[in-house]
């Protein structure tokens, strides 16, 4: 049986080792890119750490993207809070909206008039059409699937409109949107951690809108476009997004562009096996953050799930990694396929690592840094006259410890 590391090879035409896998001639370019739609929780997070993890180990790029162009479930002050998270767990983008870089602007309200013209390019050929349908005609097609028994999907009706019919439409001013044209084949792609995938999109979907009525593109124009003018390089991404990779290599196709290389990540799940989400307020990295647990043990906690890393095992003693190590371990062909189940009870475990590794190991930084994070969260016990010393933190603030 050929094993992950050999099929991975295999898919990218490499015979050398894994890092040869990753040599292009372009640099490695990753990208993390939330929607502001609440706070980041576990399952984001481990999805920005296997992308910085991956940028770094292969002297790339990250680059943090705000996917905005929801803007009815924006909710205030979220990006900054995203930053604050990723900046408290070390991960510092190369670009994002408040760095800088070549391809920004990195907010996608902010690149409105590219969309606007790369989305003209596909009408002109033919790729794309303006759909005039109402929102009641739509709900109507959707209550008839479902009353028998089927999956609602758009019937692709203005698909077939004349250009005189259309002319007509914009002369009536209709409100309209912008919609892709799916090809009715199945397409094949390489998932980097599933490996290979056919599907046929057609068959389950109708035309997707790229354009919405008020302007905004959706997520599945969005990406691709920002993902081409970045330069991006590999897409890590959860896996509940692998069911749309096949539309979106068809607008890669459309365009004459080469995709990025896919993989996607396994789930994070509650324990009831439900999936993590960001609605869960005690699983945001903001809740956890102020519920007293160190950067690095949550790190360690979210890198525990689903492989990615060389002697990452969990042995009868828990041992702790730091950024670097974990940089340095960190191999995409390891990640598995599996959905895991996340018992947030054992971040407790990881905290006493965590103090245990700083004490005993920890770099002159990590120390300084650890002394801050104590003297700010107790510095009601540390500033007791006669209180003992870094190495009796743990009589001082057992709630470090539990």
């Amino acid at each position: 049986m050929v094993c992950l590391r050999q099929r991975l090879l295999l898919q990218l035409g490499c015979s050398g080792g894994i890092h040869k896998a990753y040599c292009h001639s372009n640099a490695v370019r990753v990208r993390f890119a939330p929607s502001p739609t609440g706070l980041l929780h576990l399952g984001g997070l481990r999805t920005a750490l296997y992308n910085y993890f991956f940028a770094k180990s292969q002297k790339g790029s990250f680059i943090l993207r705000i996917e905005d162009t929801d803007q009815t479930r924006i909710v205030p002050e979220a990006v900054r809070k995203l930053e604050k998270d990723l900046k408290w767990v070390g991960i510092v983008p190369d670009e994002s909206d408040s760095v800088g870089g070549e391809y920004g602007p990195y907010l996608q309200s902010k690149r409105l008039d590219l969309y606007e013209k790369e989305v003209q390019t596909l009408l002109n050929n033919g790729s794309a059409y303006k759909c005039f349908c109402s929102d009641s005609r739509l709900n109507l097609i959707r209550k008839d699937a479902i009353k028998s028994g089927l999956v609602p999907k758009y019937d692709n009706k203005c698909r077939s409109l004349t250009n005189e019919q259309v002319e007509e439409k914009l002369k009536s001013n209709s409100k309209y949107c912008i919609r892709f044209k799916l090809s009715n084949h199945s397409e094949s792609w390489q998932d980097l951690v599933y490996g290979n995938i056919t599907y046929n999109v057609f068959n389950n979907e109708g035309d997707p809108v790229i354009i919405k009525s008020d302007g905004f593109p959706t997520y599945h124009f969005a990406n691709v476009v920002d993902d081409h003018h970045m330069k991006i390089s590999h897409v890590l991404r959860g896996v509940e997004w692998q069911i749309s990779t096949t539309k979106h290599i068809l607008i890669y196709r459309a365009f004459g562009w080469t995709p990025p290389k896919f993989a996607h990540l396994p789930l994070l799940l509650n324990l009831n096996g439900t999936k993590l989400s960001k609605r869960q307020g005690d699983m945001s990295v903001e809740a956890i953050r102020k519920s007293e647990i160190f950067p690095n043990a949550l790190v360690n906690f979210v890198t525990n799930f689903g492989g990615g890393f060389h002697d990452h095992q969990r042995t009868a003693t828990l041992h702790l990694y730091s950024m670097k190590d974990l940089i340095e371990k960190f191999d995409l062909s390891m990640l598995n396929e599996n959905s895991c189940k996340v018992n947030p009870s054992h971040m407790k475990e990881f905290n006493r690592a965590e103090l245990k590794r700083v004490m005993s190991s920890g770099t002159e930084e990590e120390v300084k840094g650890f002394d801050r994070d104590v003297e700010e969260a107790y510095n009601e016990e540390v500033s007791k006259p006669n209180a003992p010393n870094r190495q009796h933190l743990p009589q001082v603030c057992p709630r470090l410890v539990y």
